[in-house]
């Protein structure tokens, strides 16, 4: 959009109840080339002020329906610019003050001389036109603003897009209200400005050129936080001579900072206006309001999206505590039930041995006494499980890493599981694997395996296998999510990786609820009916171990086919 002014004959409307009066009034107008419109009283004055639009009036004070001080109130009310020219036959000061306390542009006393009467006229229309300009450049920058601040409510584009677009929006803007060649928007990005959008510059420069903070003019109102018009660049004592001079064709410049509060943004800088002439303050002053509502526009826009961010990391916050709260009942449940169930054999069984007559019922007493202390054995266990868990978050497991043939770890975990197999067959599939060594802790190693055979026989049928493949990668094999650590990675002396796979025959499970096996005192399955014993710690524990060796443990599983436990640990192949 191209904006002109308008350059024409001032509408001049001229009021007395004096015909005479008026008459030689419209002669020097029309001596002097000024078209001047008449009206015989206030009344009249007032329906030609709706019928048309005047760049100036002229009225007498004394006049019979309406006076000129009422007709002044009235024009000021409903046009405060349209400057009214007031003229009486009586030089009173009472009533010179009165019409300059309503508004008036000036007072002539009759008799009129021409000269000064034609003065004031253009006087009083150059500063309607000037009034009527900056009501229009003000008009059309607070629609442009309307503008601005809707594009944050604006759902289908990324922060960055909405602000690339008040960006673009707003060099366009300046350039068009206040008819310059070339503006450039500039942020600040750790004490150095950055060319974020720009018209009339080369396009390499935006995103590429930065500006240190107090160096040149837009580092200088960057740095003091206040606006800047320069009307001679070559002749401005902070910033002549000027290297750039050449980018000001007119020598005159303005830069304003984007400001909220003591915070400056970054700057909004105006060079050459396209008729030629230097920036005068009522640019500056609209420049300066420019940039103070892309301030807010930013502000704002980076205040939603932060906002928003929060609000989704409250979510997931708020989810979590709720998974948690769950958690915590389902802890608290499944302790209970675990610690109860041995407590009533305990309970019970003492009970019943008070019962006997111990001289002849030395066969139940025995079998009481057994399952009194199977019960206190899963007791110890329960207790004994949640203590290692606690023992190794708290680091207090002793630690000695070598190297570790798998067949070593194998065997030491067949001989600690013992009758806990339950006659079970561990199916071991050999190969060149078994040649390489595992870097880590051997007690350990042998825990983790332990833990999840454990596993395995707790969830697969009676009698079922239980097979431990090994393998040896070379390179890192794709990992899911839920396994990938921060720890994962090589450690010294390793040159590939050692991989077990522990798989049962069990019910095997849907993938949305492997990753949650991992977490601690969680197990599949109903309390009272579904799930086996335990309190859901093996798996935790194991995991803490594999990270810890640098490694990573995952599950992949079939519902209805069982599932496969891979243990990843870093190792090394000669």
């Amino acid at each position: 959009m191209t904006m002109t002014v308008e350059h024409r004959s001032p509408k001049i409307l001229v009021v007395d109840d004096d015909r005479f009066f008026l008459e030689n009034i419209l002669e020097i107008m029309r001596i002097c080339g000024l078209e001047a419109e008449s009206a015989s009283s206030g009344g009249e004055a007032l329906e030609a002020m709706k019928r048309d639009d005047w760049d100036v009036v002229i009225t007498d004070l004394v006049m019979a329906d309406l006076t000129g001080i009422d007709l002044l109130k009235a024009i000021k009310k409903q046009t405060p610019t349209l400057p009214v020219i007031c003229i009486s036959g009586v030089e009173s000061f009472e009533a010179s003050v009165e019409m300059i306390r309503n508004g008036a542009f000036d007072f002539l006393a009759k008799p009129i001389k021409p000269d000064r009467l034609i003065d004031t006229v253009n006087r009083a229309y150059a500063t309607h036109r000037e009034a009527k300009e900056k009501e229009r450049l003000i008009e059309r920058s607070q629609a442009w603003t309307r503008e601005l601040l809707t594009l944050r409510h604006l759902g289908e584009s990324s922060g960055r897009d909405i602000l690339k677009t008040l960006f673009r929006n707003t060099v366009e803007a300046v350039s068009d209200t206040l008819q310059v060649e070339t503006v450039s928007l500039m942020l600040m990005e750790a004490e150095k400005l950055a060319v974020t959008d720009a018209i009339g510059l080369p396009a390499e420069v935006i995103g590429r050129v930065q500006v240190k903070v107090g160096t040149g003019i837009s580092g200088w109102v960057a740095e003091k936080g206040e606006p800047l018009l320069i009307n001679n660049i070559e002749q401005h004592e902070l910033f002549a001579p000027s290297s750039f001079s050449e980018q000001y064709s007119t020598q005159s410049a303005m830069c304003v900072p984007l400001k909220r509060g003591d915070r400056v943004l970054g700057v909004l800088n105006a060079n050459n206006k396209l008729n030629g002439t230097p920036f005068s303050e009522t640019d500056l002053d609209l420049l300066v309001t420019i940039g103070s509502q892309v301030a807010l526009a930013i502000d704002n826009t980076r205040l939603f999206y932060g906002l928003e961010e929060k609000a989704e990391a409250l979510e997931k916050a708020h989810e979590e505590l709720v998974r948690l709260d769950k958690d915590k009942t389902e802890l608290i449940l499944n302790i209970s039930h675990e610690l109860k169930t041995p407590l009533t054999s305990i309970i019970g069984f003492a009970s019943l041995i008070h019962t006997l007559d111990l001289q002849g019922d030395m066969k139940d007493l025995s079998d009481y006494l057994k399952r009194l202390e199977d019960s206190a054995v899963r007791l110890n266990h329960i207790v004994e499980r949640m203590l290692e868990l606690f023992r190794f978050e708290a680091g207090r497991v002793p630690w000695n890493e070598d190297y570790h043939q798998p067949s070593d770890i194998i065997a030491n975990t067949e001989d600690n599981l013992g009758r806990q197999l339950r006659n079970r067959e561990i199916v071991k599939s050999y190969g060149e694997a078994w040649n390489s060594r595992v870097i880590g802790d051997l007690p350990m190693l042998t825990r983790t395996l332990e833990l999840v055979i454990e596993n395995a026989v707790k969830f697969s049928p009676e009698g079922s296998s239980i097979t431990v493949e090994g393998n040896w990668l070379s390179e890192l094999p794709r990992i899911p999510d839920y396994a990938l650590n921060q720890s994962l990675g090589t450690v010294s002396g390793s040159n590939g990786w050692f991989e077990f796979i522990v798989t049962d025959q069990g019910e095997g499970m849907e993938e949305r609820e492997i990753p949650y096996i991992f977490e601690k005192f969680r197990q599949l399955g109903d309390i009272m009916t579904t799930k086996p014993p335990g309190v859901g710690l093996g798996l935790s524990i194991s995991r803490a171990i594999i990270e810890r060796h640098r490694g990573a443990i995952w599950v992949s599983s079939t519902p209805g086919e069982g599932s496969s436990v891979h243990l990843l640990l870093p190792g090394k192949k000669d």
